[in-house]
């Protein structure tokens, strides 16, 4: 007997980093042509791309909901709609792997830790009327209310996933396939405040270059995102698939993605980054000050910054300078991060605040100084840890103002290169997202001002709150929706 099973992505309506340039994620689409591949009836869903009904949701024997912490609450919302209504509820990703007793108020399992391979036992569990216990990196709640965790599941063999299947999504039409590909998975480094090795391990496992390029056909005369955590974690393998990708004439119109500081040193590789046309680098910076660097368990070292800038540029390769503030630093470092952006000629910039997430060693570290538990600020643009050198207040209040120093309309004016026009657009997308979320959140910045920090639990909050503010046209749920039917 074959099931009717849908997958969500939860989303928030909330300005975020990302607001401008949303790209699904492909791990719930990967997951539904693997159920797909068993017969069964698979559909996907993204909150962040239309709003969902609930009604429509009952429907389903089964509803797996993946999510971040910053999106958990709303991912909460609508499991807590769901359960005991029709369908089995199934939630699975970073937070409810490591906080699975809480998602358990929610729903009815928690996959812990990646998801294919438990979620394909657990769907066949579910077709025979079988219990759970046999399977591996599972949690849920016994008959008498206590929480069972089986043994962690195997790690996946990433290279023998299927590619993702975004025709599962009613939302997308075929020609609007999003333009993401995630060619590995793990990441060698331990950075403290990362939950990617928490989930996914330290050992770094690939596509072949084989199945990368076939993913690349379809979405060659677009802007495409390696979505990998580490594009370049693997010198040897990403030059192997940059030099494929020249040779079998794979290249797309541009492309973009996170690599470490590492990576710039290497000319070689730069070089096939710009001759497979390579835009943007989203540089893992993190701190100028290497004593930061080395509390925040980075690799490289603070000098190496100004180089792996400097090689960029070279290559003719854009920068996105990604920044971290950790509690421990003081007013005058967040200050400092803009100066060096601004003298470098850094194109763009993001300055989060870390932000210590279950699993993560931030979390063990900073758990004692939290300001609160309110998941919907736990996005890296909040501060939600007590700083050591200043108030809360004032790193969030600082960190607006420098963002907003770096995006300032003389700089989106001046940013004009020959042959790097982008760069004004880029800016002025920044420009205007920070003071959108400016103005979204200084509800936030005036409760820091105060010291009245939120205190709620996910389960007590009204949907508008769950979602961050008032519905909007993205609202995870429509208004027509009943929540206690």
């Amino acid at each position: 007997m074959s099931l009717k099973i849908a997958l969500v992505e939860s989303g928030t309506p909330a300005t975020h980093i990302f607001s401008r340039t949303y790209l699904p994620r492909v791990g719930i689409p990967t997951m539904g042509a693997l159920l797909k591949k068993l017969g069964h009836e698979c559909h996907v869903f993204f909150e962040a791309l239309s709003p969902l009904s609930v009604k429509d949701l009952r429907q389903y024997d089964v509803v797996g909901i993946g999510a971040l912490t910053s999106t958990i609450c709303s991912a909460y919302r609508l499991a807590d709609a769901l359960k005991g209504k029709g369908p089995v509820v199934v939630m699975g990703g970073p937070h409810a792997t490591f906080m699975p007793r809480e998602a358990l108020e929610y729903c009815d399992y928690v996959v812990q830790g990646e998801g294919e391979n438990i979620l394909q036992e657990l769907i066949g569990a579910i077709e025979k009327g079988e219990r759970p216990e046999r399977i591996n990196g599972l949690a849920f709640l016994k008959s008498d209310g206590t929480m069972e965790i089986t043994p962690p599941g195997e790690p996946v063999d990433f290279g023998c996933l299927p590619s993702p299947d975004f025709s599962l999504c009613p939302q997308l039409a075929p020609e609007k396939i999003p333009p993401i590909i995630t060619t590995s998975r793990g990441c060698p480094h331990a950075c403290t405040f990362c939950s990617v090795t928490a989930v996914f391990g330290r050992r770094y496992r690939f596509k072949s270059n084989k199945q990368v390029i076939s993913e690349l056909r379809p979405i060659l005369s677009r802007s495409v995102c390696f979505g990998d955590d580490n594009f370049c974690a693997h010198p040897k393998r990403t030059k192997s698939l940059l030099r494929d990708m020249i040779d079998q004439n794979a290249v797309p119109l541009r492309w973009s993605g996170e690599i470490a500081v590492q990576a710039a040193m290497d000319d070689e590789m730069l070089g096939l980054m710009k001759k497979t046309r390579c835009r943007t680098a989203y540089v893992g910076i993190e701190s100028i000050d290497s004593a930061a660097l080395k509390r925040m368990g980075k690799a490289h070292h603070a000098d190496a910054t100004r180089s792996c800038i400097e090689n960029l540029h070279k290559h003719g390769i854009g920068i996105h300078g990604m920044f971290v503030v950790s509690p421990d630093d003081t007013l005058s470092s967040i200050r400092k991060i803009v100066d060096f952006a601004v003298e470098t000629d850094i194109d763009t910039i993001q300055i989060c605040a870390m932000t210590p997430f279950p699993g993560t060693q931030c979390f063990e570290e900073y758990g004692g100084r939290l300001l609160h538990r309110d998941w919907r600020y736990y996005d890296g643009m909040h501060v939600v840890v007590e700083p050591k050198e200043c108030s809360a207040y004032e790193m969030q209040r600082e960190i607006i103002r420098q963002m907003k120093r770096f995006y300032s309309i003389r700089r989106v004016l001046g940013a004009y290169r020959p042959r790097r026009a982008w760069r004004i657009a880029y800016r002025a997308g920044g420009y205007i997202l920070m003071r959108k979320w400016a103005r979204e959140n200084a509800g936030y910045v005036e409760r820091l001002k105060a010291g009245s920090y939120p205190k709620s639990k996910p389960k007590a909050l009204t949907l508008p709150e769950a979602i961050g503010h008032s519905m909007s046209p993205t609202a995870i749920l429509t208004s027509d929706t009943d929540l206690n039917t």
